[in-house]
């Protein structure tokens, strides 16, 4: 059988404490979270769950969803298959790329360290809004103040557009109240920065430096993006333009799905809480392998 994983997007929301019970059961989801804690070089228990004094909240959650997203994937794949292709958005293609074999544990962890802007001097922020149709979308690109960050596209059958706006904090506040849709601003606790927005340029510079000094394999499975003319990632040099490409330019959800359809997978697995509430339309049956999956697999 012909089946995709896609990897979706980090969850602010997300309660990791609903991975207890797959910790408990699983040794595959204990190798993985122990292997993430010994090169962050802290006890998996403070990986699990909890603070870590020297560890930013929000790499922290990445890392714990980073940790997450593969040890669903290598379960799932124990019980169904290995996966035909792979595919991420945003977090979700790290995920991809380390699931295909091209991108090891440690620089996994490197990465994410990278990305983290701790030196930024603005108040920054990022939003969800759905944008009924026909309404023009395009408000929310104002260059210099928010930009469209990821377009996920028509869902719930085309009643409208689900977009991710990233930019300045008062921006999004003000287009709360002027914008054409109700634009959830994430908490600062949650999402304190822009993401796939020009404001990324520092952290774009820092990972172009290094996966210039730590060289990609070539992905053993293929490998598919929300990356614009990106799509497809067939080799290790595709692979490391792709994530630092991603830092700065939007991300287009549609040509995703797009580029799976040549790929004709019998069965897509979403794994993401998140785009469940979406009701994207992938074009093949599709399972989401989430908090619900979990409980059953496992309980709660």
């Amino acid at each position: 059988m012909k089946n995709f994983i896609l990897f979706g997007p980090a969850d602010a929301t997300a309660d990791f404490r609903g991975y207890e019970p797959m910790l408990r059961s699983s040794t595959t989801a204990q190798a993985i979270f122990s292997e993430i804690a010994e090169v962050l070089g802290i006890p998996v228990d403070r990986l699990i769950d909890g603070e870590v004094s020297h560890l930013h909240p929000v790499p922290l959650r990445w890392y714990r969803q980073m940790a997450a997203m593969l040890s669903v994937a290598r379960i799932l794949q124990d019980d169904v298959g290995a996966a035909a292709v792979y595919g991420g958005i945003s977090l979700g293609e790290l995920a991809a790329l380390h699931s295909s074999g091209a991108v090891p544990t440690e620089l996994v962890v490197n990465f994410l360290h990278e990305r983290h802007l701790r030196d930024t001097d603005r108040d920054e922020a990022i939003g969800f809004a759905f944008v009924p149709a026909p309404v023009d979308w395009r408000y929310y690109e104002q260059p210099g103040r928010m930009t469209i960050s990821c377009d996920y596209g028509s869902i719930f059958d085309g009643a409208g557009r689900m977009i991710m706006v990233s930019g300045l904090r008062s921006a999004l506040e003000s287009a709360r109240a002027e914008g054409p849709a109700d634009l959830q601003v994430v908490d600062r606790s949650l999402a304190h920065q822009a993401y796939h927005s020009p404001f990324r340029e520092p952290s774009r510079q820092r990972l172009e430096s290094l996966l210039k000094r730590n060289a990609l394999a070539q992905p053993t499975t293929p490998v598919i993006t929300a990356i614009p003319g990106m799509h497809a990632l067939s080799t290790g040099a595709e692979a490391a333009k792709a994530l630092i490409v991603s830092e700065t330019q939007p991300l287009d959800v549609p040509g995703l799905v797009g580029a799976l359809r040549n790929h004709e997978p019998d069965k897509v697995y979403v794994i993401s809480s998140f785009l469940r509430q979406l009701e994207i339309d992938f074009h093949a049956p599709t399972e989401y392998v989430d908090d619900s999956w979990l409980a059953q697999k496992f309980g709660r």
